[in-house]
């Protein structure tokens, strides 16, 4: 073959491979829709703070979360409040997103990057409902610098790209709660009461003692017994929703004391292979003690006041408890009890 005829096939095989790279991928990404470390949302990040409404969809699943005045709350939960950090985490990084890799524009291969019909479409709305924000989240991916990058796709742009900044969008309403339901410092705490047994320590104590306890019996080692203050103290639910009227029946109850004078009571039932509580708060100052063993510890300034914020946050609401909490406030007398080995093994 002469040196000429080589040479023609030559560039006809790299006029092909362009042609190939051309129909595979399109139009240079870099072109009229950003390129590399340029911001993935145009216009958003000037925006953002507008952003009245978030709905995230995949296949038949539908997630609202939508402002209420200067709060957030989870449409799908009757209007729980939402986890506002997760909320502005979401919104920040979709604001500051930056372009990393342009990828393929070829929608029969979206598929393999979570863009079908696995992605999860996301729109952020003003208050007037107006579009600030529509794009398809596909899947995630690590990033040399140990961050993780994401594959997103939006009609203004001819292909989809790997992109910097997403936050979690799973479509799941229980994770976008507001997790917190008490959170009170250990050092408040005189008393907690478990079905029909109640662990208790006076003021300055560290230690919880078994009331009732016999001649005979023995408490269970103390972190034992600390288990259900710290439990409760600082309680987490793991979904919501509204009481429903008339109520099961209950499966237990107990409450928390503090040393100044607030109770909070919660009832438990079984719903839906799960644990969920009710809860109640009161204040009564006579409960407060008088402080022989020093200062009410972290007391707050309003006994009332607080009682009354908590009740605002537990009225209508059946809480779904981990597993693990549920656990520690179903425990019962015969659970704080060491078991008498020798009279087990005489019998």
């Amino acid at each position: 073959m002469s040196e000429r005829m080589t040479n023609i096939l030559g560039y006809l095989t790299l006029a092909a491979i362009l042609a190939a790279i051309w129909i595979l991928f399109g139009e240079d990404p870099a072109r009229e829709q950003g390129a590399r470390g340029e911001r993935t949302f145009a216009g958003l990040a000037e925006r953002v703070n507008e952003t009245a409404g978030i709905t995230l969809s995949q296949g038949d699943e539908q997630l609202v979360v939508s402002r209420n005045d200067d709060a957030w709350q989870v449409d799908n939960r009757g209007g729980y409040p939402a986890d506002a950090d997760k909320v502005r985490a979401l919104l920040r990084g979709f604001a500051r997103s930056e372009r990393r890799e342009p990828k393929t524009a070829n929608p029969a291969r979206f598929d393999t990057l979570e863009l079908g019909e696995a992605a999860t479409a996301v729109t952020l709305v003003d208050e007037t409902g107006g579009t600030l924000l529509s794009v398809r989240v596909g899947k995630r991916k690590e990033g040399g610098s140990g961050r993780s990058l994401t594959f997103v796709f939006q009609e203004t742009d001819t292909r989809a790209w790997l992109v910097s900044g997403i936050e979690d969008v799973a479509v799941d309403a229980a994770k976008w709660l507001s997790s917190d339901l008490l959170d009170i410092a250990e050092q408040r705490v005189q008393s907690v009461t478990l079905n029909d047994v109640t662990l208790s320590r006076g003021l300055g104590g560290q230690d919880y003692e078994v009331v009732g306890l016999t001649e005979g019996e023995t408490a269970v080692a103390g972190y034992k017994r600390s288990e259900p203050a710290r439990t409760f103290a600082g309680l987490d639910l793991s979904d919501v929703e509204q009481t429903a009227n008339p109520l099961m029946e209950p499966s237990g109850n107990g409450a928390l004391q503090t040393h100044d004078g607030l109770r909070v009571s919660f009832t438990l039932f079984d719903h839906n292979d799960a644990i969920w509580a009710q809860l109640e708060a009161d204040y009564d100052a006579a409960r407060a003690e008088d402080g022989e063993a020093g200062e009410l510890p972290q007391a707050p300034a309003d006994g009332v006041a607080e009682a009354a914020a908590l009740n605002k946050k537990f009225r209508g609401w059946l809480f779904k408890l981990s597993s693990f909490d549920a656990d520690i406030l179903k425990q019962k007398r015969s659970d704080f009890i060491e078991s008498d080995v020798s009279d087990a093994a005489a019998s």
